[in-house]
């Protein structure tokens, strides 16, 4: 039995059981391959439950099943199913290590950003075709998902994959200014535990602390105006090159 719920929690969620197929049953249902690999979750209220609670757990050195049963308080293969989606946010590292992704979606002030950049990371495939698809109107990110899919817009799986994404895009405020220019630290879905430590500089056979070198990504608006652009790097140059 262990070994199965770890083979699920491994799964990509486009390739996990279907719970519509062969009349519900879960034991009997048959995977479904589909096209774009758009994750999808039949019980996705679940997964509203699961990224509530973590904001308020402790964060844990590995989300596992027993985090979940136990921490969260959530239990059972809707539960369990959570995993694969949220490593496809990049919340989460191929091992269920949380990444830096997942403590800034922790907090009140950088949840919106990482809600945004796990639907993107997750959703890839509707994003190619509409950039701001967060914000798109229920009618055109079904007819998004369709085209992708090939599926009907009332097939049941066609249905989960929109309802999960509507559960990570409410995390997302209507008024987040996306043209904000925003610093992140390099390898923001690096699990935390794999981080460096700090080790201290020795010379002349004296140890001395060092200080802290920051690699930082500037993450640029899509705009040609060149007075946003000149406004940008000029307060880089005042605020982070001095």
């Amino acid at each position: 039995m262990a070994k199965k719920i770890e083979d699920n929690e491994n799964k990509e969620p486009s390739e996990m059981p279907d719970p519509a197929a062969n009349g519900g049953d879960k034991q009997t249902a048959v995977q479904r391959k589909i096209p774009g690999n758009l994750p999808y979750l039949t019980a996705s209220g679940t997964l509203k439950k699961a990224l509530d609670r973590l904001i308020e757990a402790q964060r844990p050195e590995r989300f596992s099943v027993d985090f979940l049963e136990n921490v969260l308080k959530l239990s059972g293969g809707a539960a369990r199913a959570t995993i694969p989606v949220l490593k496809k946010m990049n919340f989460l590292g191929s091992d269920g290590t949380p990444t830096e992704l997942y403590a800034k979606f922790r907090t009140d002030s950088g949840r919106g950003m990482a809600a945004l950049q796990g639907l993107r990371s997750a959703f890839q495939e509707i994003f190619r075709r509409s950039e701001y698809a967060h914000s798109a109107e229920e009618s055109k990110l079904k007819d998004i998902i369709v085209e992708i899919t090939g599926l009907k817009s009332n097939d049941p799986v066609a249905m989960a994959i929109r309802g999960t994404f509507n559960v990570i895009k409410s995390y997302v405020p209507s008024n987040l200014d996306l043209n904000a220019p925003t610093a992140e630290i390099n390898e923001a879905t690096e699990p935390l535990e794999n981080k460096a430590p700090l080790r201290p500089e020795v010379r002349d056979g004296q140890s001395r602390e060092i200080g802290l070198l920051y690699n930082i990504n500037i993450v640029l608006p899509e705009t040609s105006d060149l007075n946003v652009l000149n406004a940008i790097f000029k307060s880089i140059k005042e605020n982070l090159m001095k």
